[in-house]
């Protein structure tokens, strides 16, 4: 090996290990650390929000459609689908929050990774073999619930309306009906990273599976009162839509637990 290559490597050796350890760093260092992830996030949240921007006309159906899809004796208080405003800058405030919701839900992947790349460097090797595993899943969940809470909508909503009676007339404006859709999309899409949490506790010896089959009524329990916390609707509908596939991803993840824990069992042996 030439002089060069030695240089090379060892300089390169150097460098690595004159990078601060979790352990070595100090609170400031976190600090610094945990702004550089935020500021990473904004970044990706302000792009994508620019881009929303553009082609809000497209988000713009998109949010109106649960309401677009409703029987017309619903939508009598307005002349077809139409929401109102009741002030000047109303429209500019609800093209705002129209792109700001697109650019929190569609930067999702950024944000979580930026989550998990601060939390990494305080875990073993063995748990950050799941840093891709955890970013991935993590990603899918909060979509899959943010679109499973969007096809609820239609629902929540004809119901809501319906509730009061037909002597009602819904005016619905845009910026309450922006607020409960949103509220909706990103509820779900939190709540249906629980399951997801709960299985890297298990991973990591945290619970096991054995208290959580034991669990079971206390989890079912914990799961309708959670969705009735977080749902703004309150209706039954929604909290139902919700509660039913964070129980089944519960069982799935003592399933999955278990799967895990023989594999691992085996391979001890």
């Amino acid at each position: 090996m030439s002089r060069v290559e030695n240089r090379r490597r060892f300089g390169f050796r150097r460098r690595r290990n004159q990078r601060p350890v979790p352990d070595a760093m100090t609170v400031m260092e976190h600090l610094v650390e945990l702004r550089d992830r935020i500021i990473k996030s904004l970044v990706a949240f302000a792009l994508i929000s620019i881009v929303a921007f553009i082609v809000y006309p497209y988000l713009f159906d998109i949010v109106l459609r649960p309401y677009c899809s409703l029987p017309e004796e619903l939508k009598r208080g307005t002349q077809g689908c139409n929401l109102i405003i009741t002030k000047a800058t109303g429209g500019f405030q609800f093209r705002l929050k129209v792109t700001a919701l697109a650019g929190f839900l569609f930067a999702s992947p950024v944000w979580l990774y930026q989550l998990w790349a601060f939390v990494t460097p305080g875990l073993t090797l063995k748990e950050k073999r799941y840093a891709l595993p955890f970013v991935l899943s993590s990603v899918t969940f909060f979509l899959v619930g943010s679109t499973i809470a969007y096809y609820a909508l239609p629902g929540a909503l004809s119901l809501l309306l319906r509730i009061g009676g037909p002597d009602l007339i819904a005016f619905l404006d845009a910026e309450s009906y922006l607020n409960f859709v949103g509220l909706m999309l990103i509820a779900f899409g939190v709540m249906f990273e629980l399951p997801l949490v709960l299985f890297f506790l298990g991973l990591g010896g945290v619970v096991s599976i054995e208290q959580l089959r034991r669990q079971r009524k206390v989890a079912i329990v914990s799961i309708v009162a959670l969705a009735a916390v977080v749902t703004p609707s309150q209706d039954p509908y929604t909290m139902m839509i919700l509660a039913v596939p964070l129980y089944i991803m519960y069982e799935l993840t003592i399933v999955l637990l278990a799967f895990m824990t023989r594999r691992q069992t085996r391979k001890s042996v």
